[in-house]
């Protein structure tokens, strides 16, 4: 019924906004977060969230792109990391943790150069997560073998 009547309307029903998770939001948000900590939000960073949601949660096209302009608003509104690092903490164990922490450095190496505000923040929600310093650096020197990027 509902549906029909946003037809006529012109409206489109909202399915896509049901099918997110709290995890694939709060994921999506944290790479926003990262790609935005040097305020210069670009579209390879935005290209490599979307294909970072479509491979590591098996994801359409149609719905990474939908998560990640949430993220945006929702990044936007935030008034800090907490609430999106508590919600990956709750659902993941420190593996899947690291793996979350290995999406953010794919984030930050996509423009071609990885600046200090984006190490600091990775730093940052690494922290929050849980996920060790070394174990940090070592995944950021893994993805930077496989992208590597001028400081």
């Amino acid at each position: 019924m509902f549906d029909k009547i946003s037809q006529v309307l012109g409206l489109k029903p909202d399915t896509a906004s049901k099918e997110v998770s709290e995890l694939h939001l709060a994921t999506a948000a944290l790479m926003v977060s990262v790609s935005k900590s040097d305020e210069n939000y670009t579209d390879e960073e935005r290209e490599v969230l979307i294909k970072n949601l479509q491979n590591h949660f098996s994801l359409s096209k149609d719905s990474a792109v939908h998560i990640a302009d949430l993220a945006l608003e929702d990044e936007n509104d935030a008034p800090s990391l907490y609430q999106f690092t508590r919600a990956v903490s709750k659902e993941l164990d420190n593996e899947e943790r690291q793996e979350i922490i290995r999406l953010l450095w794919q984030v930050a190496f996509a423009d071609g150069h990885l600046d200090n505000f984006e190490l600091n923040i990775i730093a940052k929600i690494g922290g929050l997560l849980g996920v060790s310093a070394q174990d940090r650096i070592r995944i950021k020197h893994e993805v930077e073998q496989i992208t590597p990027c001028s400081q």
